[in-house]
């Protein structure tokens, strides 16, 4: 069934219902500001695309409630995280719920480059395999323009690639294509701290260092310099370089590949545990500087509420030194941080999101 374009207040329906559960026209009303008759003709256009459904629930004085309920299993998305080498995929429903998952390798470099055609084939063939699904999310590390081009792809080796419209031509669906980190943050938007927070800061600390803002409800697509200043501000002159060379950044404590290196460990599963064991030193620095940061992001962005998240981000968390520096860093002002591990099934269930999105017209 084609999803139909949603208008506004469809959508804040649509998104009020999937975050909060089933409701009655009276409590949806209030919450969303609607009259009665504005519900009644919104509610109609969900419930003939079957996004939603209505029961009917006897109520102990007067006439029954009438319960609107979200019907998340009515739209699926493919959502696809792209590496250097793998396309990690997940099928989600409507309300971002993860219902299947499966990888396939990209093809080889070639001259310094992934193939585009190769990813482009690869994507539709994940896509058709993971079963029935209504549009495509995709996400890559770097920047990202018009939700369709890599305009700076370093993991790909790639510049200019407008990969969403290639895949949307390949696989005539509906396409959005996302920087990683913003993924993660309209994942956040809808399902997690948006919930209680329209302004907050998601901050990814592990191979590399990632940022996204939602401000006042509304996700930066694209911060000004890709996170480059509080990459790579600096916390102590004295300190080790960074991969650019800067002395004692917050990258050349965090950058977990750049630490690695700097400690003599090599591989795609190096992890903060198995760096602190060979440097103990490098631990109180990290926490530290990742103390900093936290306190940094959310003064700048007058938030308490920072999304914490990293492969092994939690080794890090865990230090006592990290809540003394927010502590001495804030003044005291509480702040309402969530830490967890990302998978790659993480990462694309936020691609997956942002395909939600996009298919209910909330981009």
């Amino acid at each position: 069934m084609p999803t139909p374009p949603l208008s506004p207040r469809a959508l804040a329906l649509t998104r009020f219902l999937l975050v909060h559960g089933p409701s009655s026209r009276a409590v949806l009303g209030e919450a969303l500001q609607l009259s009665e008759a504005t519900l009644s003709r919104v509610a109609r256009i969900l419930l003939d695309a079957a996004i939603v459904t209505e029961h009917s629930e006897r109520a102990s004085v007067g006439r029954p409630k009438q319960i609107l309920t979200a019907v998340p299993g009515s739209r699926h998305v493919a959502g696809i995280k792209l590496t250097g080498d793998t396309a990690h995929g997940v099928r989600c429903d409507l309300a971002g719920t993860v219902v299947g998952s499966l990888e396939l390798p990209l093809p080889a470099r070639f001259e310094g480059a992934v193939p585009v055609d190769g990813v482009v084939a690869v994507v539709g063939e994940l896509a058709d395999r993971l079963g029935p699904v209504d549009g495509v999310g995709l996400s890559v590390g770097g920047v990202v323009d018009d939700r369709s081009v890599v305009r700076d792809g370093p993991f790909l080796g790639w510049r200019d690639v407008d990969l969403g419209a290639r895949v949307r031509e390949s696989s005539r669906r509906p396409v959005v294509l996302t920087n990683d980190v913003v993924g993660l943050a309209r994942e956040q938007l809808w399902f997690g701290a948006g919930r209680t927070h329209d302004t907050f800061g998601v901050v990814t600390v592990g191979a590399g260092l990632g940022f996204a803002v939602v401000r006042e409800g509304v996700v930066m697509e694209r911060l000004i310099d890709n996170g480059h200043l509080l990459a790579h501000a600096p916390m102590d002159a004295s300190g080790p370089p960074c991969a650019l060379g800067h002395p004692g950044c917050v990258s050349s404590y965090l950058d977990r590949d750049v630490v690695a290196a700097r400690s003599g460990l090599t591989g795609a599963q190096v992890t903060f545990e198995q760096l602190a064991a060979v440097d103990p030193d490098w631990l109180g620095q990290a926490a530290r500087t990742l103390g900093h940061l936290v306190a940094t992001v959310a003064g700048a962005l007058q938030t308490p509420r920072i999304v914490l998240a990293g492969e092994d981000v939690n080794t890090l968390w865990a230090s006592p030194v990290t809540v003394r520096t927010l502590r001495e860093r804030t003044g005291g002002t509480p702040l309402e941080i969530s830490t967890g591990p990302l998978t790659f099934e993480d990462w694309a269930r936020g691609a997956g999101v942002a395909g939600i999105q996009g298919l209910l017209g909330a981009l």
